[in-house]
C-alpha cells in the first residue's frame, strides 16, 4: 500500500477550463516580431515568443544558450551572470527550483528525493499545452497498480469502476464536443536544443492540469480540436481560475515527470477534478486521489496520445454526485432510483477497493438497503458511521471518515493548444 505523499500531496485541480502551446522562434525571428516592444497590459496583448513587463511586450531569448550565457556577456564571459537555466515559450529566462518529491516506485519501496524540475515554477500557459480531445473510461484491463498490490500474478491493474465505461462513455464524448468538458495537460520546463527543437527526451520537467474555457468570443465549440473549413485559427483557450491559486499564480495540479523515447510519465501522484458531463446540467466535479499518468508525444509536439491516467474516486465524492444511469432500468440497475447518487449504484456492485484514509485504516463497508440506496455505513472494525442527516441513512457517505476510495483507469488523447490568458 502506498504511503502518504509528502509536501506535494496538496496539489489540486478542477479538471474543466483552458491554454496554450509555444514555438521557440529564432531570435531574429522574436526581435522583429509584431509583439516586440509594444505597449501591453496582459499576455494577450504580445504575440508569441514575447511576454508583458511593465506595459511593454519584452523578449529575452531565443535558445537556452541566450539564459545561460547572455548576450550582454559576450568578451565578459569572466563576470557574466546567467538569466537562468532555459527559455520558454515566451521567450522568458526561467530556472528550475529544487523540490522534494516522492517517486513512485511498483518493484520497490517509493523513494523521497530532492530534484531540479524543470518548469516547476513557471507561469501558467508558458509551457507545451495540449487540450484534451479524447476521454473515456477505460476497460477493466487499462489502470495503474494504485494501491501497491496484485490480486495474482500480472493481476495488478486497478480499475473497479470499468463498468461505468459502457454507460457513461458516449455522453462524455459529447461533453467534449459540445465544450462543456475541457482539459489542458502542460508540460513545463521541457529541455529543447539550439534550434528549439525538442528531441524526445527529457529527465526532468512538470506536467501541470488545468480546467479550461473557450476562448472564442461567442463560445465556439467547432474549432476547439482543429481547423475548421474556411477559417484560419483553432485550439484557443483560458485556464479556469479555479485551476490556479498562489502568488504568483500557479497550477493547483502539478507533478513531476519523466520523458524517454516520447514516452512521458508522471513520477508522483496528483489529486485532481474535473467536471463528468454525463444527466443533466449543471453537471457534477468529479475528484480523483493519487492521480498517475502516462502518454506517447509526436515528434513535433503537434499530438498527445494513448494517455492513461489511474487514480481512486473518494466514497464522498461518489455521494455528491447524482446518478443519472439509473432513472431507467439497464444491465447495471435492476430498478429506478431517480433520486440515488453514483455511490447507491456502486456500492450495489461491488466493495470499496483503495484504502486512501490517513491514517490508512482498512477499508469502510457499505450496506445497500432495500430501497437501492447506502442504509448503513460502517469501519473496517465494524464500528458505525452515523449519517449526517439521520432521516437520511445514506448521508452516512458523505461524513469525512468515509476516506476510501474506488480505483479508475482514464484513457485520453490530446491536441496542440494555445493559452491566451485566464478566464472569469
Amino acid at each position: 500500500m502506498l504511503r502518504p505523499m509528502s509536501a506535494l500531496r496538496s496539489w489540486l485541480v478542477p479538471l474543466s477550463a483552458a491554454f496554450m502551446t509555444g514555438a521557440l522562434l529564432s531570435l531574429g525571428a522574436v526581435v522583429a516580431g509584431p509583439g516586440c516592444q509594444t505597449r501591453c497590459e496582459t499576455l494577450e496583448d504580445c504575440g508569441g515568443g514575447s511576454f508583458c513587463r511593465e506595459g511593454r511586450c519584452e523578449t529575452e531569448c531565443s535558445t537556452n544558450e541566450d539564459c545561460i550565457t547572455p548576450p550582454e556577456c559576450q568578451g565578459n564571459l569572466t563576470n557574466c551572470v546567467s538569466k537562468g537555466r532555459r527559455c520558454n515559450a515566451l521567450g522568458q529566462c526561467v530556472r528550475g527550483n529544487a523540490s522534494r518529491i516522492t517517486v513512485v516506485t511498483r518493484d520497490g519501496p517509493d523513494i523521497e528525493e530532492a530534484t531540479d524540475i524543470d518548469g516547476w515554477d513557471d507561469r501558467p500557459g508558458t509551457g507545451r499545452a495540449f487540450i484534451i480531445s479524447e476521454l473515456a473510461i477505460a476497460e477493466q484491463n487499462r489502470g495503474f497498480d494504485i494501491d501497491g498490490r496484485c490480486r495474482g500474478p500480472g493481476e495488478c491493474v486497478d480499475n473497479a469502476l470499468y463498468r461505468l465505461g459502457q454507460l457513461g462513455n458516449d455522453q462524455i464524448r459529447q461533453g467534449l464536443l459540445g465544450g462543456e468538458t475541457l482539459l489542458l495537460v502542460e508540460l513545463a520546463g521541457l529541455d529543447v536544443d539550439a534550434k528549439g527543437l525538442f528531441r524526445g527526451s527529457d529527465r526532468t520537467l512538470a506536467v501541470k492540469f488545468y480546467g479550461a474555457r473557450d476562448a472564442d468570443d461567442p463560445f465556439y465549440p467547432g474549432n476547439n480540436f482543429q481547423i475548421p473549413a474556411g477559417e484560419a485559427k483553432c485550439c484557443e483557450f483560458k485556464i479556469n481560475p479555479q485551476s490556479i491559486q498562489g502568488v504568483p499564480l500557479q497550477a493547483r495540479a502539478r507533478a513531476p515527470a519523466r520523458i524517454e523515447r516520447w514516452r512521458m510519465r508522471s513520477l508522483a501522484e496528483v489529486p485532481i477534478q474535473f467536471t463528468l458531463t454525463v444527466g443533466q446540467p449543471p453537471h457534477p466535479e468529479i475528484r480523483v486521489e493519487r492521480v498517475l499518468l502516462s502518454a506517447e508525444l509526436t515528434s513535433n509536439l503537434g499530438v498527445i496520445r494513448n494517455g492513461l491516467l489511474g487514480g481512486a474516486v473518494p466514497v464522498s465524492t461518489l455521494a455528491q454526485t447524482e446518478n443519472p444511469y439509473c432513472r431507467t432500468l439497464n444491465n447495471l440497475c435492476q430498478r429506478s432510483l431517480p433520486d440515488s447518487t453514483l455511490i447507491d449504484l456502486i456500492a450495489s456492485i461491488l466493495p470499496p477497493d483503495i484504502d486512501i484514509s490517513k491514517p490508512q485504516n482498512g477499508l469502510e463497508t457499505l450496506e445497500v438497503g432495500p430501497t437501492g440506496r447506502i442504509s448503513r455505513c460502517s469501519f473496517a472494525d465494524g464500528a458505525v458511521i452515523q449519517p449526517v442527516d439521520p432521516s437520511q441513512p445514506w448521508t452516512c457517505a458523505l461524513q469525512p471518515e468515509m476516506a476510501d476510495g474506488y480505483s479508475v483507469g482514464i484513457t485520453f488523447a490530446g491536441v496542440g493548444a494555445r493559452v491566451v490568458g485566464v478566464g472569469q
